[in-house]
Order: structure tokens, then sequence, then C-alpha cells
């Protein structure tokens, strides 16, 4: 049941990002595309959509994704699905000019990939645990801000009814339906078992809350709402309601705030750097979430920059700071996904300062993530790849370094 339900919020959370997210006219206006690129990007998602439903309907159950009589099929399907995502990776025709949009469908190509070899070799179990994992680039893409449309009445209509309270919420938050996956996650939210029977689910639902609140409704109110339950819960654990507690600080200074709204690309800037040195100064080590509310008030002031001025002044300096803030943020986001953020960095303006630190940032990150109990094994692609940033990154012999920002 629950792997079920996950897929169904992939398929929606796929849907909403590429299927539905403009339509051709207004998309094409939007990124400056003519109506012919962006029939041809909407068909490619219909395509998607077909094969998507498809696979579904055989991963529904153990018993359809074991059949013999189903298994060239799914094979065939995964082939197909790899196939769409590589075209939707590659294709210049994008959603919005935010580069998050990019990376998303980058990831989305590997773990197409991933899921297409596990199955041809084998690997079963380990293709449909891939699968399962889907959902989380849509919540990503789909809570970054207010931007975009909100679907309040989507084509796919499963029967949400049935799936678990989590998989609901997550459903309406990948389909843009923000108020029916807040009203899921304040159900969760109030009852009392779930921080004990379900603590995981209990505290996602909190987080993607928080991240509805915050980046798509910009509304402190609803998000001391959510906090003041943490703060209610007689079973919460200790080191939650100790972050909900700088949390609710955090809402009550942003509630008192002279209401302003930035127009231009340095205001924009300025206000995400302050966001961050802010939260930044709350910090006593470095993955300390006592801070989460203001680097989630800072993404959303970020994801507004890049959207707006992808190849702006301070382009390079937003995607460190997107680095920064995500790297922090990681429980209600896609995996590594501030590393994406850093290597976007060092690409967009090699040999600078900001492109130095971000490698700096970039292979701190990836020695962490490879250290174990028995030390540190990096594999050869990621050595080479280190090594192919730090030679874009470092400044070459008499270049000019073009801009500094003070955050290291």
């Amino acid at each position: 049941m629950k792997k079920k339900a996950t897929f169904f919020a992939s398929i929606g959370i796929l849907l909403s990002l590429f299927l539905f997210q403009y339509k051709t006219n207004s998309f094409a206006q939007t990124n400056k595309t003519s109506p012919k690129q962006a029939a041809i990007w909407q068909g490619k998602m219909r395509e998607l959509y077909k094969i998507l439903i498809e696979v579904a309907t055989d991963t529904s159950s153990d018993e359809k994704f074991n059949s013999p009589k189903n298994q060239s099929r799914i094979l065939n399907n995964a082939k197909k699905l790899s196939e769409l995502s590589h075209d939707i990776s590659d294709d210049s025709v994008s959603p919005d000019a935010d580069p998050t949009v990019k990376m998303i469908s980058g990831m989305f190509q590997g773990d197409a990939n991933r899921a297409y070899w596990a199955l041809k070799t084998g690997n079963r179990a380990y293709a449909r645990g891939i699968l399962n994992q889907v959902s989380g680039y849509c919540i990503q893409c789909h809570t970054r801000n207010n931007s975009g449309p909100n679907f309040s009445k989507m084509p796919l209509n499963p029967s949400t009814a049935k799936l678990p309270l989590i998989e609901q919420g997550r459903f309406f938050a990948a389909t843009r339906q923000y108020d029916k996956a807040f009203d899921i996650f304040l159900k969760i939210a109030d009852d009392p078992s779930s921080p004990i029977q379900k603590p995981l689910e209990w505290e996602r639902a909190l987080r993607y809350g928080l991240s509805i609140a915050i980046r798509v409704k910009n509304d402190p109110d609803q998000a001391q709402a959510l906090i003041e339950r943490i703060l209610g819960a007689k079973k919460a654990p200790y080191f939650f309601k100790q972050d909900a507690l700088q949390w609710k600080r955090t809402v009550q200074q942003w509630k008192s705030e002279i209401p302003k709204r930035a127009l231009t690309e340095e205001g924009l800037y300025l206000e995400a750097v302050q966001l961050i040195s802010q939260a930044r100064d709350l910090q006593k080590y470095p993955m300390d979430h006592a801070a989460d509310v203001g680097y989630l008030r800072a993404t959303s002031v970020i994801h507004e920059l890049l959207q707006k001025y992808p190849d702006g002044h301070h382009a390079q300096d937003t995607l460190l700071l997107a680095g920064i803030a995500y790297e922090v943020l990681r429980p209600i986001t896609i995996d590594n996904i501030h590393e994406t953020y850093y290597e976007a960095c060092i690409r967009k303006t090699p040999h600078t300062s900001i492109a130095e630190n971000c490698y700096k940032r970039y292979e701190q990150s990836t020695y962490e993530g490879f250290t174990g109990s028995s030390g540190t094994h990096l594999p050869g692609d990621i050595i080479k790849k280190l090594h192919e940033l730090e030679n874009l990154a470092l400044p070459q012999q008499n270049s000019k370094e073009e801009t500094n920002l003070s955050l290291k």
C-alpha cells in the first residue's frame, strides 16, 4: 500500500512539474519560446504521462509487478521513461527561467536511467524503490515560492481518500493544491499518537507544512499555527521542540517587520543575503535546524531572483546562497541538491572567488558523503569530477576576480 501511495504521489509530481506547468501560449510567452517549441514540449509531457500511468498500473501491487506476463511491458515502459527523461533534461525549453527546474529534470533522468538498468539486470526491488522516491522532486520544485499556477482541479484524480495521510498531503503539495495539502499536514500534526507511532511522518508533515506557509503562502500566522502544534505536542521529541521555540521567535520577528516588496535584482539580492546572514547567526553548529524558518524565507527570495534574473549581476552569488540554504534544509529537500547548486555556481563563472568558495563547499560535502566508519572512499568518477571542478573553480594566474560574497 505504501509503495502504491508513493508512486501515485510521484505521478502527481511529475505531471504537475512538466505537463501542467503552463498552457502552451503562456508557457511560450514566459520563456520567450515559440508556440511550436512549447507544443513539442507539451507533446513529450503527454507521452511521459501516458507511460507513467501504465507503470503505475503495473507497480500498484506485488502481484502485478512480479507477474511474468507483465515483465516485458514493465521493462519496455522503463526504457521509454529513460529515453523521455533524457529528452526532457536536454531540451532547451524549460517551464521557467529558474535553473532549479533543469537541475531537477537532470536528477529525474538519472533516477529513470538507474531504474531501467536495475530492471535489465534483474534487480527489480531496487528499481521499484527508485520509482518510489520520485515524489520528492515535485515537492522540491512546487514549494519553492508562490510563482506558478495553483491546480485546484487536476485531470488525474486518484482515490486519495485511500492513501495514507502523509501521501495525501504530498500528492496535494505536488500538484499545487496547497490549501488541501496544508489541511492534511495540520491533521497529522493534531494527532497525539503520531509523534510516538509515526515520528518520521509527523516531523515531515510539519516541515512540509512550514514550507507551504512560508515559501508559498508567505504567511507568518499560518506558520505559527503549525509551530504551536509542535510546542503543544506532549510526546514530541525534545530537540524538535527546542528548534520550534526558535522558529516561533523568528516568526514573531517576521511579523514585526515593516512589509516591503523588493522590485529590483539588487533589492532581492540584498534581502536574500540579509535573511541568510540572520539565519546563520542563529545556528550554534553548521547543521543546527533552529534557523530553518529563516532559511525557508531566504530560499523563497532566492528562487524569485533565479526566475527573474537567471543571468543577472548576482546570479553566481545567488547560486551560492541557494547551496548554503539547502545544505541546512536537507530534511525537506532532494538529497544533495545543495551540491548541484554549488556545481552550477562554479560553472556559471569559473575562476572567480565565488567559484572557489562554491568548490570548497562542494568538495567538503562530497568528502562527508563518502566518509563512513571505515574511512573516506571516493569512487574514481567522483575523484575525476572533483578535479574537473577544481580546475574550473580556482583562479587562473593573472585573472581578475569578479565578485566576493563574504559568507566564508
